[in-house]
């Protein structure tokens, strides 16, 4: 197995700095590259809102070793997806192979759940008793959960509040959400979101690309009661947890309520359609 990994893998090492440089000259747009431990998804795109037609790759880390023909058959993937049946078949034998050689391995670092103005476990716990008490019922096991790692000083553009790692069952929340500023309703629902992810995991769509928000999990999200709620206090807040994050500095309590009322349906916005609030989501929670 080791000979036939080695087989696979580039003499050189690929930053994602080299990725984003290449794929941006194949796709002739701006393309940022992040590299990731999903077992799950180990190939992912999303469009970025700024520059405009601008590009995030999300690639395991095993990509660092690709080969030249690897590279060249992800750029065409990116372009292309099931219209580019070669290069679809030359990714799919990358990823089984590294992947095999790279058994998943266990969390390495007990999380802290526990934060200094929002404890993540009895939040959960909440959640379990309450909204999912169907879906994690009886013996089904709960996902650990827990505050992730804060890095400051990078540029960025958007924001990632929740992951969910599904090898581990691990859920982490960006710690940027605990602040006092940051109400609690809203840290619960970023939770709900994440566990629900635990019930509907990423499935593939008709275009051969990975679908982490799929027809099933949306629907199931909608009935959130603080749904549109928190989607309405993230799009006025984005920015100022993207510094937030960025810098460390606090974020500023609201002056006044965002609205008042029913927290399904904000009085002082209009009800948005779904085109609206999938993309709020897809800013809250990228793929």
């Amino acid at each position: 197995m080791a000979d036939a990994v080695r087989a696979v893998v580039s003499t050189r090492t690929w930053s994602e700095a080299d990725w984003a440089d290449f794929l941006a000259a194949e796709l002739a747009a701006p393309v940022s590259v992040v590299y990731t431990r999903s077992r799950k998804v180990p190939v992912a795109t999303r469009p970025l809102r700024e520059p405009r037609g601008a590009l995030e790759v999300r690639l395991h880390g095993h990509f660092a070793a690709a080969p030249e023909d690897v590279r060249g058959a992800l750029a065409s993937w990116v372009r292309s997806g099931r219209r580019a049946p070669r290069a679809t078949a030359r990714l799919d034998a990358f990823i089984a192979e590294l992947l095999r050689a790279a058994p998943p391995v266990a969390a390495r670092r007990a999380l802290a759940s526990r934060g200094s103005h929002h404890d993540l476990t009895r939040l959960a716990g909440e959640l379990y008793a309450g909204e999912l008490a169907t879906e994690f019922g009886g013996d089904v096991e709960r996902p650990v959960i827990g505050w992730g790692r804060r890095a400051m000083g990078r540029a960025r553009r958007s924001l990632r509040l929740g992951s969910y790692d599904g090898d581990g069952r691990i859920v982490r929340i960006h710690p940027v959400l605990d602040q006092p500023a940051v109400p609690e309703w809203f840290v619960r629902y970023v939770v709900f979101h994440e566990l629900l992810h635990a019930v509907f995991p990423v499935e593939r769509g008709a275009d051969d690309r990975w679908v982490h928000h799929g027809r099933a999990f949306r629907r199931r999200e909608r009935a959130y009661p603080d749904h549109r709620r928190a989607l309405a206090w993230e799009r006025a807040h984005l920015a100022a947890l993207i510094r937030s994050a960025r810098t460390g500095a606090p974020l500023r309590p609201p002056r006044e309520p965002l609205w008042e009322g029913p927290s399904n349906r904000p009085a002082s916005h209009p009800t948005r359609g779904p085109g609206v609030l999938r993309a709020l989501q897809q800013l809250l929670f990228p793929d």
